[in-house]
């Protein structure tokens, strides 16, 4: 068996742990600045803090300044750190790792690069000599933490780092499928994030006593979604198969009815000005990355002239960033089609 090593201890990046120890892996979890707290609870013998049960044996944590024991030996690296995060972490990392052992990314999200938006795996290659895989599709850490049953996707373009990957992170809980439409998977993880929220704010409004329940207008903004999400593969040559699989319409469905997404639009449709709810998710280390990804996605739709044919995406990018009103956003976005 190998060594693993897990750049990021927050809930994804440890809930990767578990199908890695129970294959026989060791395992080093580094966390960063962010994660102290994760760090100290795990050498004093704690359960991991956000998923609140113990993590296997054979996980080692490492604290922020001991990245180079972490990566010390390592076979395969996992980055499971925020987009915002990832490329500062790889700039400390890169040096760090044997250039032939395969990157597997878990980090969500566009970032910048040369004055467009990126995917993260194309920030990689511009800046490093380094395999990567992108991980997607629908994961809610806490229950692949509680190995409950779970199918991804792994892609990349690199079909043994795809296969070195699937062989030693599944499991009879963790199954993955593999796929070469790398950029599609990324693309998929950051726009179900921004679309995310749409369902979210539908049930702010609701809590907010400014509608019923919205069953309806979730559904079809659930459709509109994928629709938009296919869209943009067009105009840049993405498989449309991905944004009907896992990657995709499963991912966006777990995200849409639970997790931080959703929670992030409801205290947005909610009332509550977007500062606000930042401020208040901040404070309980929750801020979603769909925050930042409605930015980063929009921003990708205008670089790619695709902006114009995105009305649900405008009307969230309007609710979030411009405090435009979640019911009549919403509602326009629908029915101007």
């Amino acid at each position: 068996m190998g060594r693993i090593a897990i750049l990021g201890a927050g809930f994804m990046g440890s809930a990767l742990s578990i199908p890695a120890s129970d294959n026989g892996h060791a395992v080093a979890l580094w966390g960063t600045h962010l994660d102290s707290h994760i760090i100290e609870a795990l050498r004093a013998g704690r359960a991991h803090p956000k998923l609140k049960l113990p993590l296997p044996v054979s996980v080692t944590p490492f604290a922020w300044a001991e990245l180079a024991a972490a990566l010390e030996g390592a076979d395969m690296v996992i980055l499971a750190v925020t987009s915002e995060g990832a490329v500062p972490v790889l700039e400390r990392a890169h040096g760090l790792m044997r250039p032939d052992i395969p990157l597997l990314v878990a980090s969500k999200g566009l970032v910048p690069l040369d004055g467009r938006v990126s995917t993260l795996s194309t920030a990689i290659r511009t800046k490093w000599a380094v395999c990567t895989v992108t991980i997607g599709g629908p994961s809610k850490a806490v229950e692949l933490a509680r190995r409950a049953p779970t199918e991804v996707t792994y892609a990349s373009p690199d079909a043994q780092a795809r296969q070195q990957a699937r062989r030693w992170m599944e499991t009879p809980y963790y199954c993955i499928h593999e796929s070469t439409d790398q950029q599609g998977l990324e693309l998929c993880s950051a726009l179900k994030n921004a679309y995310a929220i749409a369902v979210g704010l539908c049930d702010g409004l609701v809590a907010a006593g400014r509608a019923g329940a919205l069953y309806n207008l979730k559904a079809a903004l659930f459709s509109h979604a994928v629709e938009e999400m296919k869209t943009v593969g067009r105009y840049v040559d993405i498989h449309p198969q991905t944004f009907y699989g896992l990657g995709g319409v499963g991912d966006l469905f777990v995200t849409a009815v639970a997790g931080r997404n959703r929670t992030f639009g409801e205290m947005r449709g909610s009332g509550l000005p977007t500062t606000l709810v930042v401020e208040r998710l901040r404070a309980r280390d929750e801020l979603t990355e769909g925050y930042a990804a409605i930015r980063w996605c929009w921003r990708f739709a205008q670089d790619h002239a695709v902006a114009d044919h995105l009305p649900l995406l405008r009307a969230i990018y309007r609710v979030v960033y411009e405090e435009a009103d979640p019911a009549r956003e919403l509602t326009a976005a629908c029915f101007s089609r």
